[in-house]
């Protein structure tokens, strides 16, 4: 890791909160270095709201980039106002054309962030309640000549906005943990369809549970990683993921440290003082405050953007209260690690969980796996070699064409074997096996 992106992490804590202090390495910074990963990175507006917090003397760039980086993040602002109602939109036409939806990722995550403003957006994806080929027979039924795939289809634009609608959220490669994810899917989604927040004044969204979005977007960046490359975008939105999961439980691991500690010396929740659970996790409702999208722009973020309802854990420390938190964290912290592990997905979150800690400064608390150093190190290079979707990776050196694409995946699973051998060995299959489910589903 060159210089200059070890003091661009040692401002990123900074600027998404877990570290207080200025940075004494921003002394040495190069601003237009750290504009340029930043944006390679998609963010800039997460970087800018740090900016905003550093007193005068600490912000030394040339005035012509200090603007350029103003502008982008107001762009940003009113790219989120629009996309927040761009959501609202289109699952209120699909609720009226009798389809229950739930809002994946995108402005359901920015509600995570202290300012969801400076989050990059980009498309909508709508998870669309039904099989597969009802949603797709509906779509087209729509707009005739969209292509589909095993997850989503492709959806008419919205005022410039790109729409991906799901009947899967995602999909594994290896065919036996794929089976897997999608019998979890199957047998958690009333709770996602049935989550509602409000998301500005103009009206309500559904968005996933955090138990859900765990193991749902571990997934998506997983997806990332084998099939094109991850951002660190990404990795901020998982880091947000986590502080939001955490929020609704913060009363019982500040009351009961002592018993929060995992395998391998990191701390989490201990093991279940209920039974089993099976998916169907209950906790306190979330409730979002509101993204305004008036004229004039975004209003004040409140800093407690996720707005968590806490009312049930905060303000009532009964017997009865603190029994029920301490089941409902334990049990749901113990399904999340149960599927990580049907999926085989436990050594990648091992890995994730390491760049959380070492990198994102998240405190040990708040991991749900123990830190994999080896399977971390590995992810963070991938991540800093390809940046968002793998646009920036110097090591595709097949071309843009289709053939090089299929060469480059080939490539890229030789060198994933050593470290997801399941996910790498199966990806030719499923992409041979995914050419003809494409070929049927073909109109």
């Amino acid at each position: 890791m060159g210089k200059q992106q070890k003091i661009f992490f040692d401002f990123l804590r900074f600027c998404i909160g877990s570290a207080k202090e200025i940075p004494g390495s921003l002394k040495e910074v190069d601003w237009k270095e750290l504009y340029a990963i930043a944006k390679k990175q998609c963010l800039v507006g997460v970087l800018f709201d740090g900016i905003k917090k550093l007193p005068a003397e600490h912000v030394g760039m040339k005035k012509e980039l200090l603007l350029q980086w103003m502008a982008e993040s107001q762009m940003l602002e009113k790219a989120n106002v629009r996309l927040n109602d761009a959501a609202i939109l289109v699952s209120e036409w699909f609720r009226k054309k009798g389809f229950r939806t739930c809002i994946l990722k995108g402005q359901g995550n920015a509600l995570m962030y202290p300012n969801p403003y400076s989050r990059t957006p980009g498309d909508i994806d709508i998870w669309v309640e039904g099989e597969d080929k009802r949603v797709i027979s509906f779509v087209r039924s729509i707009s005739p000549h969209e292509k589909a795939c095993y997850h989503h289809i492709e959806f008419p634009s919205y005022k410039g906005v790109e729409i991906e609608v799901h009947y899967r959220p995602s999909f594994l490669l290896c065919f036996r943990h794929n089976r897997k994810l999608q019998k979890y899917y199957e047998r958690v989604k009333e709770q996602q369809f049935s989550h509602r927040v409000m998301l500005g004044e103009q009206g309500e969204i559904g968005i996933p549970t955090a138990e859900f979005n765990l193991i749902f977007q571990l997934t998506h960046i997983f997806s990332h990683l084998m099939n094109e490359g991850i951002g660190l975008r990404q990795l901020v939105d998982y880091y947000y993921v986590l502080c939001d999961f955490y929020k609704v439980y913060q009363n019982f691991s500040k009351t009961h440290p002592s018993s929060l500690t995992l395998k391998g010396g990191s701390t989490a929740f201990p093991k279940p003082l209920s039974p089993q659970g099976t998916g169907d996790v209950t906790a306190p409702p979330r409730r979002s405050e509101p993204l305004r999208s008036k004229v004039g722009g975004p209003s004040k973020v409140s800093p407690d953007c996720a707005g968590w309802d806490r009312l049930s854990i905060e303000g009532d420390n009964s017997a009865g209260s603190t029994t029920a938190v301490t089941s409902s964290a334990s049990t749901a912290l113990d399904v999340v690690q149960k599927e990580l592990k049907e999926l085989g997905l436990w050594k990648f979150a091992g890995g994730i969980m390491y760049i959380m800690q070492e990198v994102f400064g998240m405190p040990a608390s708040h991991l749900i796996v123990p830190p994999n150093e080896k399977y971390g190190r590995f992810v963070l290079n991938e991540v800093l070699e390809a940046g968002n979707f793998g646009r920036h990776d110097a090591r595709n050196r097949f071309g843009r064409s289709k053939l090089g694409h299929n060469l480059q995946r080939v490539y890229r699973d030789i060198r994933l074997v050593r470290y997801f051998p399941a996910e790498a060995l199966c990806e030719p299959l499923f992409r041979t096996w995914h050419f003809f489910w494409r070929m049927n589903n073909k109109k």
